[in-house]
């Protein structure tokens, strides 16, 4: 008799773990360059990977305000690297001004890996591992950082994020 019961139970008990199997892979990663897969439809994660490459290359090409567009402009905006706070995307901007008078002297980034997770539909976090080499001082910054973005009106903004960075 217990047995029988067991048959009947053991099912369900199946059904339900593969159902929260089912509902944590939906709930993890939607986007990783590691494997990216590329679709005709682009999801809000691909989207948002997109977005953070196009801050790569303004970068790259040295153009500090394409760069920042992408942050939320906002007094609330909130940026931390190591252990340096920057309140407002005002502060922000002006701590990259004063920080690179040369925009040459930015250097040249390569992401290692983009990270994409969609919270809620207007909410994402987004994790990315990076490097900047300086090449006329032949110094070499990795680091990581974590950002949390927001959809607007107009298009995905990192509304806070914090980087961690090492000199190589």
């Amino acid at each position: 008799m217990r047995n029988s019961r067991l048959y009947k139970i053991l099912p369900v008990i199946l059904i339900g773990l593969c159902l929260a199997a089912r509902a944590q892979e939906k709930q993890g990663w939607q986007f990783d360059s590691l494997n990216a897969k590329t679709t005709s439809e682009k999801s809000d994660a691909q989207v948002i990977y997109e977005l953070l490459l196009g801050m790569l290359d303004a970068w790259n090409s040295h153009d500090i305000e394409r760069y920042l567009s992408v942050y939320w402009h906002s007094p609330d905006l909130l940026f931390i690297v190591d252990s340096e706070q920057f309140n407002g995307w005002q502060q922000l901007h002006d701590a990259y001004a004063h920080g690179y008078p040369d925009p040459a002297m930015m250097g040249f980034s390569t992401p290692s890996r983009v990270q994409v997770r969609m919270l809620k539909p207007d909410l994402a976090l987004a994790l990315t591992w990076w490097s900047i080499s300086f090449p006329k001082s032949k110094q070499k910054v990795v680091g990581n950082t974590t950002m949390n973005l927001q959809k607007f009106e107009d298009g995905w903004k990192i509304i806070s994020c914090h980087s961690s960075t090492a000199e190589m």
